[in-house]
């Protein structure tokens, strides 16, 4: 794992090392997959501007809702982590417990939420995929409370499940059926067969007692057949006024669904694009980061994800306007290449770069980091008279 320098690294022996339907599913995007493109060529263009002999040693905790984490960095909600690589989901939270950050259970992770925050110890998060029955929303909900989990994201963003073109390529199915097509790309992935073997084939957990025996359908007919398709901002009242925690209104890049989220008694707002994964049309989440923030003030928390692979790209949403961030694929991709490893490489990776970078920014904190490190382009010295 040493070998590994980068998040790119472990995307690449992460592809090679798992069968095509499960890399299919954790890199792709929707439609033409504009969207997943959009989010790495925009964060590449804001630029940042270094500022030497500041002889700075940065600090990098972060405080959000109360708590100080050890990174401004989170674990995004993934669904079907299990898939990339079997145990992923709670060698992550272990790392989680571990680092000193926070992890979201997603309502479709291949691990119970209750299980994800036992290994988190304290650090897990809940994402809430709203449920067309509002008994199985009340009962995730006390399920997440009663595992002591205290911050819940509710996902706005899927009204229908995304045009995931490489699914269908890949006829991605669970249950597995076999086929020549499967067994071949099985075969060929031999340590991803053995360890999905060993652990058995990823399942939905959290949703099993509601839903029976799930057996036979795809993932895009389950995920369709559970989230409430006409979701609307009485729903999220709803839940804002059943959950007993902090909430965040996730999926959010109209600075007028910010406002609606935080009149409703949202605690703080997640500028997302759901990774590419929804809308090839959509804006890239650090574009609509600036505009958001502009609505998002006082005590509110403003976070994003969406196409961060770096401590740099960190840094870049931090200037930007977002409080805390989170990323999903690069700690997948290290389970992905590495199993339980790969994941530490990942936090570990991420750890340092952003630490690099706060320093070349001569910055003496993530709390610090401000639109002042933003070049604009307009930093030329003026001309001597």
């Amino acid at each position: 794992m040493r070998r590994m320098s980068c998040i790119q690294d472990m995307a690449l022996r992460a592809k090679r090392r798992i069968p095509a339907f499960a890399w299919g599913y954790l890199d792709g995007g929707s439609g033409e997959e504009g969207g997943l493109r959009r989010n790495r060529d925009r964060l590449e263009a804001v630029l940042l501007k270094p500022r030497f002999c500041t002889g700075v040693r940065p600090d990098t905790s972060a405080a959000l809702f109360d708590v100080t984490y050890a990174q401004p960095f989170g674990i995004a909600p993934v669904g079907m982590g299990g898939l990339m690589w079997p145990g992923a989901d709670l060698a992550l939270a272990a790392l989680a417990k571990a680092g000193g950050i926070p992890m979201v259970a997603s309502t479709v992770s291949s691990t119970a939420l209750e299980d994800i925050a036992q290994a988190a110890g304290g650090n897990a998060w809940f994402q809430l995929y709203a449920s067309r029955q509002p008994r199985i929303n009340r009962d995730l909900m006390d399920r997440a409370w009663a595992a002591g989990i205290r911050v819940m994201a509710v996902t706005v963003d899927v009204p229908l499940a995304g045009d995931r073109r490489r699914d269908v390529r890949n006829r991605f199915i669970l249950p597995f059926r076999p086929g020549l097509r499967f067994a071949w790309d099985v075969a060929t992935h031999p340590a991803w067969a053995l360890a999905t073997l060993r652990h058995g084939s990823p399942g939905f957990p959290n949703l099993a007692r509601y839903s029976g025996d799930v057996d036979g359908q795809t993932l895009t007919a389950f995920i369709s057949s559970q989230i409430k398709d006409d979701l609307s901002w009485d729903d999220i009242r709803d839940i804002r006024q059943t959950w007993p925690g902090k909430l965040l209104v996730k999926g959010i890049l109209a600075p007028e669904n910010a406002a609606q989220a935080l009149a409703i008694g949202a605690d703080g707002v997640w500028v997302s694009n759901h990774g590419g994964r929804q809308q090839d049309s959509a804006p890239a989440a650090i574009d609509a980061l600036a505009a958001v923030r502009s609505v998002v003030a006082g005590d509110a928390m403003l976070v994003m994800d969406s196409g961060l692979r770096s401590g740099e790209d960190m840094a870049r949403a931090r200037v930007m306007g977002a409080d805390f961030v989170f990323a999903g694929r690069p700690f997948y991709y290290g389970a992905a290449a590495g199993g339980a490893a790969g994941a530490a490489r990942a936090v570990e990776l991420l750890s340092a770069d952003l630490k690099r970078i706060l320093a070349q920014l001569g910055c003496p904190s993530w709390r610090d980091l401000d639109r002042r490190w933003l070049w604009d382009g307009r930093d030329s010295p003026e001309k001597p008279g």
